[in-house]
């Protein structure tokens, strides 16, 4: 209970500091005006309604990054109004060089890199969450959820909104219409007081970003320094129904190379449903039925080889990533990529004054569960299917202070896990921050399962009685205009599990701390700033016998053509594994070994269309399968090319080689290539090919594991995809892929799957 009383006796002298405070209410000088008279408004980039005239005028000018002093010398300017139903937002952007401007038709969230226009608007003004739109000059759009109690943002959130943008012979021109049944905000009657900030990024010589509002970077949260602006009295509190029927039909075959067998077919349709009630303006309820949660884009390709963590992929259907952010918290409890096929859901969100609440709840046909411990993690594969929740709330104290609540559970027959975690989040001056959280879990596992599992997996799970564990973490953040520097201390004890969420470590507690110092260059040329970072960490397991300590060295040289050198090196004692794999524990059991190594990264902008970036790092590190020290290169190098407004081509190539007495271990290669014709910004289509290559020197293994490998591992995957997307949900999906595979046995290359899919949906709004 110690934990306990620590959390709650420092939120106790939170509030009681809090309150012997008075904040200063901010002062909402700026109106959005309701314009409902008028012709219609037609995203042209023309701006020539005469409601336009009568808008919010709001100069873009300060200057808030790299530098966050002084105004741009381009000229910008903002235009906001709304007719009750919609907020209209437009943008007037000189350029005095037209033919510099960055712009390509780009799929949704993808058009980082050029220039961009957007807003960021707080509905409730409260200093917790911002939404965020941005559009480029040819109206490709972005939108994003901004956490500022997490410092996290969102790009999974996608809203159902139109942009239109027009290069112009002065620059190019943005218009926005944003629905406001889109937008939670505050139920009360008359105007809203909300905040927001109108934002341009300007990449030339160096990415610029210029603000309507003079963000200072000496306080870490950006949201807190928005403008004050009320609008919206007149917002229609429609109760919003969307309605999303889906058709997925596919053939999907295979066949065993071993045997030379025929191809085996199978064939699957489905219809989905997916329902989306704006009860009103901030309570929302999302409803799934017999879903479709496959990939139709492949996953980011990644090597997993010397690593004995479970690796992380990011969330993307869009029945978790709406809301997602309101069942956040410092630790990542809630990971929705651990359901997998669920037949139904429903999830429920909403924001009353200072009060946020989420509730969801799915099935899952399959129950997979990451097993976690201190020297490694895995996936392990449980029988039959699985119940899932999540229930969240906080409670935004004052605009500095926020405490929330969050409750877990999974269970699957003889299975089940719970978790329960409370938070804070103060921000105790504009340059300091504290963050604490507390969680206790309780988990039962199947007897079965330890016999699936070998090792440390094996030992986690082995327990006739229930195992209850408790985890906590402290995080302290100062952050001055030049540099920052920060204390964090966390641990979770041996029966730790949260398996609703993503936190591979467990039996383990670590203390880091580290900061930065940036230098600017007043008089910029040919560089801009130069920073250097430290940073120091040192973990034990639960028992506190000792895992790991590494420092870490960076010094980075920003400059021309968005150009960016870093040098970079890291020390580090470490144990390896355990010699008696029948014990979990760590002192007597393991070695230690002294790691250490040196990394290059460069990156350049040489033309408006060309980015490129190469990595390289030369290190010694414990080669975890033969137990030694070896040497260990890793290279990756990276190219993007727009080679004009519809064609994007994209290659990212990883060498990773390790040596041992200057022999080869292994030698492993990832390329991932896309080339992608943007049609417009609805449609496009996109040929990927991945393409991984491992090859192994057996004969430099130890004798115990010459039989364990192939010598040669060969995939090529490849997926043709056509997509148009006239919202989030009203979408047309054809596509096809297999994938080509060769090892020791099968001596070339030859394809063991195939598949080929269409998918529909069209949204109602009701």
């Amino acid at each position: 209970m110690k934990p306990l009383c620590f959390f709650l006796t420092a939120c106790s002298v939170c509030l009681s500091l809090l309150a012997t405070a008075i904040a200063a209410v901010p002062q909402h000088s700026l109106h959005i005006p309701l314009i409902s008279d008028g012709p219609a408004i037609v995203l042209d980039g023309n701006m020539d309604e005469p409601q336009w005239q009568q808008a919010l005028q709001v100069p873009i000018r300060f200057l808030t990054a790299p530098q966050d002093e002084g105004e741009a010398e381009v000229y910008t300017m903002g235009y906001l109004f709304d007719d009750g139903s919609t907020l209209y937002v437009a943008f007037d952007a000189h350029d005095a060089t037209p033919a510099k401007i960055r712009a390509a038709y780009r799929n949704r969230d993808q058009i980082w890199g050029d220039d961009v226009v957007g807003l960021k608007l707080d509905t409730y003004g409260n200093q917790q969450l911002a939404y965020q739109f941005f559009v480029n000059p040819l109206g490709s759009q972005a939108d994003a959820i901004e956490n500022a109690v997490t410092g996290r943002e969102s790009s999974a959130w996608d809203g159902h909104w139109q942009a239109y943008g027009r290069i112009t012979e002065h620059g190019f021109r943005v218009e926005m219409a944003i629905p406001l049944h889109i937008l939670n905000m505050p139920t009360t009657a008359g105007a809203k007081n909300m905040t927001f900030e109108l934002v341009r990024f300007l990449p030339r010589d160096q990415q610029l970003r210029i603000s309507s509002a003079p963000i200072k970077r000496n306080n870490r949260c950006m949201v807190c320094q928005m403008t004050p602006v009320s609008g919206f009295a007149s917002a229609q509190r429609s109760r919003s129904l969307v309605v999303a029927p889906a058709l997925v039909t596919g053939i999907a075959q295979g066949r065993d190379l071993a045997t030379d067998s025929d191809w085996q077919s199978q064939n699957n349709t489905e219809l989905s449903l997916d329902v989306k009630w704006g009860i009103t303006p901030d309570l929302t309820l999302n409803a799934t039925l017999n879903p479709d949660f496959s990939q139709v884009e492949a996953d980011a390709a990644a090597l997993s080889i010397n690593n004995p963590f479970t690796l992380f992929f990011a969330e993307k259907r869009p029945f978790f990533t709406e809301n997602a952010d309101y069942f956040a918290s410092p630790w990542n409890l809630v990971h929705t990529r651990n359901i997998a096929e669920p037949n139904a859901g429903a999830k429920f969100t909403g924001r009353m004054a200072q009060h946020t609440f989420g509730v969801f709840s799915t099935d899952d046909q399959q129950t997979t569960v990451l097993i976690p411990g201190n020297l490694g993690s895995r996936i392990a594969q449980l029988q039959g299917s699985s119940q899932n929740h999540a229930l969240s709330y906080s409670y935004a104290a004052s605009s500095n202070l926020t405490v929330g609540a969050l409750l877990t559970q999974r269970s699957a027959n003889d299975y089940r896990n719970t978790v329960l975690s409370l938070d804070n989040n103060w921000r105790i001056s504009p340059h300091d921050t504290l963050t604490l959280q507390w969680v206790a879990t309780q988990t039962q596992y199947p007897q079965y399962l330890a016999a699936q599992l070998s090792h440390e997996a094996a030992l986690r799970v082995n327990a006739d009685d229930t195992l209850q564990g408790q985890g906590y973490r402290l995080n302290y953040l100062h952050q001055q205009r030049n540099w920052h520097a920060y204390l964090r201390y966390q641990k979770r004890d041996k029966d730790f599990r949260a398996d609703l969420g993503f936190l591979p470590e467990t039996d383990w507690q670590e203390l880091a701390l580290g900061g930065d110092y940036t230098w600017f260059f007043t008089k910029p040329q040919r560089f801009h700033r130069f920073r250097i970072l430290n940073h120091a960490f040192a973990s034990q397991n639960a028992a506190g016998e000792f895992l790991a300590k590494k420092l870490e060295s960076y010094a980075i040289l920003s400059g021309q053509m968005n150009s960016t050198l870093e040098l970079g090196s890291f020390v580090r004692q470490r144990v390896g594994n355990r010699q008696d794999q029948s014990l979990l524990t760590i002192a007597g059991n393991t070695e230690r070994y002294n790691e250490y190594g040196l990394h290059l990264f460069a990156e350049i902008r040489p033309h408006r269309d060309l980015n490129m970036y190469l990595y390289w790092q030369e290190a010694e590190v414990l080669d975890l399968t033969n137990e030694r020290l070896s040497d260990q290169q890793h290279i990756i190098a990276n190219a993007s090319y727009s080679a004009n407004q519809h064609l994007d081509i994209r290659l990212r190539h990883t060498l990773t080689e390790m040596r041992y007495l200057s022999a080869q271990v292994f030698t492993a290669h990832l390329t991932d290539l896309r080339l992608t014709w943007q049609f417009n910004n609805q449609s496009f289509l996109r040929l990927a090919l991945i393409y991984r290559q491992l090859d192994r020197n057996l004969d430099n293994y130890e004798a115990a594991w010459q039989s364990a490998f192939q010598r040669r591992q060969r995939n090529l995957t490849s997926q043709l995809l056509y997509s148009y997307q006239l919202n989030p949900q009203t979408v047309f999906f054809i596509g096809y892929g297999d994938n080509a595979f060769e090892d020791d046995q099968q001596v070339d290359l030859k394809r063991d799957q195939r598949s080929a899919f269409v998918k529909m949906s069209y949204a109602w709004l009701l």
